[in-house]
């Protein structure tokens, strides 16, 4: 599996997959003050990469208190730009897809929602309280939902809306790590191989077209 999983990742490397035109972000990014906030651990080594790192935990309240507490210790007059980078489920792209995220909705216990929108073109994230799964939704709503919605993760809107509240430019790269399936038993092994793969996409000078 390890083997088939980076194939498909290392396909990904030069281009990020997305809806319509292939974005260009890191170029977009270079020379700029990126902080990068991830939820998990697992998904990068601040060690690796060029940016500084926030782990804030998983789900939105813990992203969104993380982005508070970083933004009060912001020197006066700094520019940052927010990355939002970690894992998400998909029944649309095949594990290890990399993804450039710019449709955010944010789904709650009844499933009600907004959507916070960049310019950009690109993908749909479902950012909600629990892991998108058979295990947590009825197979009927997963359908539904990811028919409706291209990615599922539990912080992504909370960064959109707090970059949204204090006019801080934001983007957001989600790598899938399942397929809604329920099926999480590797979930930390992929999450390894996610890490290796983001940190060679974050380390390049620019991203091209595959």
């Amino acid at each position: 599996m390890r083997k088939t999983l980076a194939i498909i990742l290392l396909g990904t490397l030069l281009g990020i997959a997305c809806k319509g035109q292939p974005v260009t972000v890191l170029e977009e990014l270079k020379g700029r003050d990126v902080v990068l906030f991830v939820a998990d651990e697992d998904e990068i080594s601040p060690a690796d990469v060029p940016f500084p790192v926030v782990f804030t935990g998983m789900g939105k309240m813990r992203m969104f208190s993380a982005l508070v507490k970083w933004h009060d210790t912001l020197p006066e007059g700094s520019h940052p730009v927010v990355l939002n980078i970690g894992s998400a489920g998909s029944a649309k792209y095949p594990i290890g897809t990399i993804v450039n995220c710019t449709r955010f909705f944010n789904g709650g216990c009844e499933l009600v929602h907004d959507c916070i929108e960049l310019s950009a073109d690109g993908a749909s994230v479902f950012s909600g309280d629990y892991f998108m799964s058979t295990q947590t939704f009825s197979p009927e709503q997963v359908k539904a939902l990811s028919q409706e919605y291209d990615l599922f993760d539990m912080e992504a809107y909370a960064a959109a809306q707090f970059c949204k509240m204090y006019d801080i430019p934001f983007y957001c790269l989600k790598a899938v790590s399942d397929n809604l399936d329920g099926n999480l038993k590797d979930w930390r092994s992929i999450l390894a191989d996610i890490r290796v793969q983001f940190t060679e996409l974050l380390n390049q000078n620019t991203l091209r077209e595959p």
